[in-house]
C-alpha cells in the first residue's frame, strides 16, 4: 500500500463522535485503501462491523483504561483458512503498514489528541487472532508518539 500522505485520510464519526469527545469509548475501524492511496478510518462507539470485508483487511484499534492505566488496542485478524506460509505472509504485510496506520492515525485525530494529550503517550497493545498458534497473540508496539 502506498499512501501519498499519511496526514491525507478520510475520516467518518458515529452517532455519538466528535473530534475531541468522547475519549472513552472510542474505537476505530481503520479500512486500507484500494482505488486512491487515501485510507479511510471510522470512528465510532463501536468498530463498523457492517463495512468490514469478506478479507478482513482492517484493523480494530479503540483506548482502554484499566487498572489506572491508558492503553491503545489494535486487533487484526489473520484468517482461519489459509496455509501457514500464507498466513504469515499476510501477518507480516499488516506489521508493515502497520506503522503507517498509527501515523494517519495520529494525524486524523489531531485536535482529539490536542484535548487529549497523556493518550499520544500510552502503550499499544497489537492483538492478532489465528489459529496458527505462532502468530495468534498479544505484541507491543510502542507507544503512540513514536509514530508520529
Amino acid at each position: 500500500m502506498i499512501i501519498a500522505s499519511p496526514r491525507q485520510v478520510d475520516v467518518t464519526y458515529g452517532l455519538g463522535i466528535t473530534p475531541t469527545e468522547p475519549m472513552i469509548p472510542r474505537k476505530y475501524t481503520i479500512f486500507p485503501s484500494h482505488q486512491s492511496s487515501i485510507p479511510s478510518i471510522y470512528v465510532g462507539l463501536e468498530f463498523a462491523y457492517d463495512h468490514i470485508s469478506k478479507s478482513r483487511n482492517e484493523c480494530l484499534a479503540s483506548f482502554l483504561f484499566n487498572k489506572g492505566f491508558y492503553s491503545l488496542s489494535l486487533y487484526f485478524y489473520i484468517d482461519h483458512t489459509i496455509s501457514e506460509d500464507a498466513a504469515l505472509e499476510r501477518y507480516i504485510h499488516f506489521l508493515e503498514i502497520l506503522p503507517v496506520y498509527l501515523n494517519t492515525l495520529y494525524h486524523s485525530e489531531k485536535l482529539f489528541f490536542q484535548k487529549h494529550p497523556l493518550l499520544e503517550h500510552c502503550p499499544i497493545f497489537l492483538y492478532t487472532d489465528s489459529s496458527h498458534s505462532f502468530l495468534d497473540g498479544k505484541k507491543s508496539l510502542g507507544a503512540l508518539y513514536q509514530y508520529r
